[in-house]
């Protein structure tokens, strides 16, 4: 009596195992079937293969932006703008913190990060491929004014993650102009 019991609590504990699996492949069949896809990076136009940037410092963290994301869509981005085969142009690049809400006293409780870039692809020959776009990106945060040291942090790390945002809605509109 014990030996047939222990067979079918194994048989029942492989069980879930089984139906996890198929469950699995169920999913898998179900989402090929309506057309999903992962999303992989979208080509840039072909002009752009190697791209300078301008107008922004060389050392810009904006520039470093643009460089990560273009080269991510595998494009090679020069610094001799006579090798380059088109040109993304950083016409504007401002970036805001607004008061949204105080107390009553009229200490700061929330702030507003707002980040807005404009910019223009021109190929080699001054043809454009992408009109003057702007992009604008924006992040409320709490202040604390018992926590300075550490909001000055997140004020830090939510603009690089707003500017990475605000680069990537470029990218999207590079890549749309590029399917024109």
């Amino acid at each position: 009596m014990w030996l047939p019991e222990m067979r079918t609590r194994a048989s029942l504990s492989a069980a879930p195992g089984r139906v996890l699996r198929l469950c699995a492949v169920v999913a898998a069949l179900l989402l090929g079937a309506c057309g999903f896809q992962l999303r992989g990076t979208a080509p840039l136009p072909a002009e752009m293969s190697v791209t300078y940037i301008h107008g922004a410092s060389e050392f810009d963290s904006l520039n470093d932006a643009f460089r990560t994301a273009l080269e991510s869509h595998g494009v090679r981005v020069t610094a001799d703008r006579g090798e380059a085969t088109a040109v993304l142009t950083i016409l504007e690049n401002n970036t805001d913190k607004d008061v949204l809400t105080v107390d009553l006293g009229g200490k700061v409780l929330e702030y507003r990060i707002r980040q807005n870039i404009h910019f223009e692809v021109a190929a080699a020959d001054g043809q454009p491929l992408v009109d003057p776009q702007s992009v604008t990106g924006s992040r409320d945060f709490k202040f604390n004014r018992d926590d300075v040291l550490g909001k000055e942090r997140e004020t830090e790390l939510i603009r690089k993650e707003l500017q990475r945002d605000v680069v990537n809605l470029a990218m999207l509109r590079i890549v749309a102009a590029g399917k024109r």
